[in-house]
């Protein structure tokens, strides 16, 4: 909980300042879009570099900032009616119904290019801003080719539902443990993306789940992904 408010603390202080010049209608724009998220995935990476890296918390805050600034890209644009058609988000209606479909598009696209402004005024070497830059391209990347197979075909076998989630939403998890891995400099980073990715997968199930998503095998991959975490990489 102290976690959390920190980084909203931390978030509104940020946005002000880089959306000083921005206009007035697409800064509360952005400030609707990411407001009521649980901030799961910023706060991931915290507790995962929580006091074991020199890096200062300013900067490892800007880089979780990051995370959830292109993780909210995605939601706003996935909830326009030409993916979604999302009426509501978090309980309250979805961005584009309260400012307009163009508008929630600039919106989103305002999001995507903040989280890269903010990763590269870190104060952190190089060499890791460039590897940092490389995941997240990566990731995101990843999470519109999954969104793309989503919007193409709606009724997944198991193996295609397991490549969909693995992309639109396992890969910014797995971004969350590699770039963990990097700033701890561990030696089994390929081990640990993989790990990421299965946190990730096993959390898009559960959340099918949750939203009585009408697949026959959710169940059966439920109890495959907890194993595979229990193991700690990717085996059955």
């Amino acid at each position: 909980m102290k976690e959390r408010k920190a980084f909203e603390r931390f978030l509104k202080k940020e946005l002000k300042k880089y959306t000083k010049n921005y206009p007035l209608e697409l800064k509360k724009g952005i400030f609707y879009a990411l407001s009521g998220g649980k901030r799961i995935r910023p706060l991931l990476l915290l507790s995962l570099l929580d006091k074991k890296t020199k890096i200062k918390k300013a900067n490892i805050m800007k880089i979780a900032l990051a995370i959830e600034l292109i993780h909210n890209f995605s939601l706003v644009h996935d909830d326009l009616p030409a993916i979604d058609n999302d009426d509501y988000r978090r309980g309250r209606l979805t961005t584009h119904k309260v400012f307009g479909e163009g508008e929630a598009l600039l919106i989103g696209d305002a999001l995507f290019s903040l989280a890269f402004q903010i990763l590269g005024d870190a104060k952190i070497e190089s060499s890791l801003k460039i590897e940092i830059l490389k995941i997240l391209t990566k990731a995101t990347t990843d999470l519109v080719c999954g969104e793309f197979m989503d919007i193409k075909k709606k009724n997944f076998t198991k193996k295609e539902y397991e490549k969909v989630i693995k992309k639109k939403t396992a890969a910014l998890f797995r971004a969350i443990f590699q770039i963990a891995a990097l700033l701890l400099n561990m030696k089994d980073k390929k081990r640990y993306a993989l790990l990421g990715e299965n946190y990730g997968s096993l959390f898009q199930i559960e959340d099918d789940i949750k939203d009585k998503e009408n697949y026959p095998f959710l169940l059966e991959l439920k109890r495959k992904y907890e194993k595979r975490l229990k193991n700690g990489f990717n085996k059955d």
